[in-house]
């Protein structure tokens, strides 16, 4: 096992030029949704890169991160209960007088309040790459036995690392036909974990020379599920290359260009459109027309679906007529069919354009009252791709 340190004053600076282990997801695109990485909303390498180099503000934490700290906390009570109930209480104890002392501004050293073999507050960096596990067990001398706990085999014996999690219901709930997206509690393995979580765990195995990890989840308030995750050197190298090249970017103030996978990231990359035009070939063509060819298809059917809306809203509006409801018998039962939803109207300001044109005085006048503004410019794709129709 590699050494680490217990994370005292250079917390953000050690992690503010280094590749997070919960960061480096936002590099990987997500395989049931290409165009967003695994990390989702929004973060990309693009916008890692650039809150890297203070091109962007992160997004503040704000209440969910607060109370995700203070559960996890809970959550990896409730595992270690399942090893012994007595090192549960006491890494409570010693864990909860730590936090509250940070949070009456003392400074505490955490080394002092490790009390228990399930270790916390701590970190492991190297030159490009950084991870804070929420537990890592260091067996105490003489234990040298495997237990059931959870519907698992746990050896106390070795050591492991715990990435706690807590979520809603719903956000935990896998999603019907997903593989990568929520939990799946009839799996005890890495299989029924987020994809993006296996990622964390696997950068965190690499960085600590590891085997083991658990992963308690504390979700829908009082449900707690564990699975076991094992080491895959394989995901570990290649997560430790792409942080190494992250960091070459970053260090170089140079974007990854080629790690770009969403609209936005092109638009941040290339604000200004050049006049002249790409001349695609091979593989790359063959992909192009095809999305291209998918797009349209996928704008004809919306169009068409559009359109069905609106002639079965019109005809539904025939049967309604002057009713409020209408009212059906299905199998015994009288339920609501459509319904008619009035809204008030509302004051609506004179055309901007006609006031520019035809009273350009007053037009004036709320450009200097500060009643205008200019909004920022977007970009949107168009295909040009021109096929005679086929019949399919």
């Amino acid at each position: 096992m590699n050494q680490f340190w217990y994370i005292n004053d250079n917390f953000y600076t050690a992690r503010s030029k280094r590749i997070g282990a919960s960061e480096i997801s936002a590099c990987i695109p997500n395989p049931e949704k290409p165009s967003e990485s695994l990390a989702g909303y929004g973060q990309t390498a693009i916008t890692l890169w650039e809150q890297k180099t203070g091109r962007k503000e992160r997004e503040p934490s704000g209440l969910p991160a607060e109370m995700g700290s203070w559960n996890e906390i809970k959550c990896i009570e409730l595992f270690l209960r399942g090893i012994d109930k007595d090192i549960a209480i006491e890494y409570k104890r010693s864990r909860l007088e730590y936090e509250l002392l940070k949070e009456r501004g003392i400074k505490a050293d955490p080394a002092s309040h490790q009390t228990t073999p399930c270790l916390h507050n701590t970190q492991w960096y190297n030159d490009f790459a950084i991870c804070h596990p929420d537990g890592i067990w260091l067996p105490p001398d003489g234990d040298a036995q495997k237990i059931k706990a959870h519907g698992l085999k746990i050896d106390i014996a070795k050591p492991f690392l715990i990435e706690a999690k807590n979520a809603s219901y719903w956000s935990a709930k896998r999603r019907e036909g997903s593989h990568y997206s929520g939990f799946d509690r009839e799996l005890k393995t890495w299989q029924g974990i987020p994809l993006k979580f296996y990622v964390q765990i696997q950068y965190q195995l690499e960085a600590l020379d590891v085997q083991t990890a658990f992963l308690p989840l504390l979700y829908d308030s009082a449900s707690h599920h564990v699975w076991i995750i094992g080491r895959n050197r394989k995901w570990g190298r290649k997560l430790f290359e792409l942080a190494s090249r992250m960091k070459w970017h970053i260090d170089h103030d140079i974007p990854p260009k080629d790690l770009a996978i969403s609209i936005d990231d092109v638009c941040t990359l290339y604000p200004k459109i050049d006049d002249d035009f790409a001349l695609v070939s091979g593989e790359k063509a063959e992909k192009a027309v095809e999305l291209a060819r998918t797009q349209k298809h996928a704008a004809e059917q919306e169009k068409l679906w559009k359109n069905r809306k609106e002639d079965a809203t019109s005809a539904l509006a025939v049967y309604l007529a002057g009713n409020k409801e209408l009212r059906t018998n299905i199998d015994g039962e009288i339920v609501p069919v459509a319904k008619w939803i009035e809204r008030k109207g509302s004051e609506r300001i004179e055309a901007l354009k006609t006031i520019k044109e035809e009273k350009p005085e007053v037009y004036k006048y709320l450009g200097k009252m500060g009643c205008l503004y200019t909004g920022d410019a977007s970009r949107s794709v168009k295909v040009c791709l021109k096929e005679e129709a086929t019949e399919q």
